[in-house]
């Protein structure tokens, strides 16, 4: 059964823990979090990893903004991991759509209020992030 575009729009939050396979640079399904949401675009992609990438080791401002989350908390991750907020990642919500549409993307849960907060309240207050940036997808 095919998702209507609107009620697929509806779906996709603030919080919103998606798995998918249509990022170019990435050769394999990611877990990711949703972090902003605008009339035109998903955005805020935030990647959850397994690890914490060794070139981010180095980086105490990268460093800082890695939370860890656990399987406990989340029944569709097989090992504890980590969200990593230093990128914000944007596509169209329409390639979004089409993507949950043709089940290249699924909805696999949402991250708990606590854990969306710690990450907003770092980074609002985080120098990689621009002031426009900020005001656009954090707030």
């Amino acid at each position: 059964m095919e998702l209507p575009s609107e009620l697929v729009k509806i779906l996709v939050e603030r919080g919103q823990i998606l798995y998918s396979n249509i990022f170019a640079n990435i050769d394999h399904p990611k877990f990711f979090v949703v972090v902003g949401v605008t009339e035109d675009e998903v955005a805020g992609f935030f990647y959850i990893n397994s690890r914490i990438n060794t070139n981010v080791n180095t980086k105490e401002e990268q460093l800082h903004l890695q939370f860890p989350i656990s399987k406990d908390d989340y029944e569709f991750l097989s090992h504890d991991s980590y969200i990593s907020a230093t990128n914000v990642v944007t596509l169209p919500r329409d390639v979004i759509v089409r993507s949950m549409q043709s089940g290249q993307t699924l909805i696999k849960g949402k991250l708990l209020d606590n854990h969306m907060n710690d990450i907003l309240n770092k980074v609002r207050s985080s120098r990689l992030f621009s002031k426009i940036t900020k005001d656009r997808f954090f707030y």
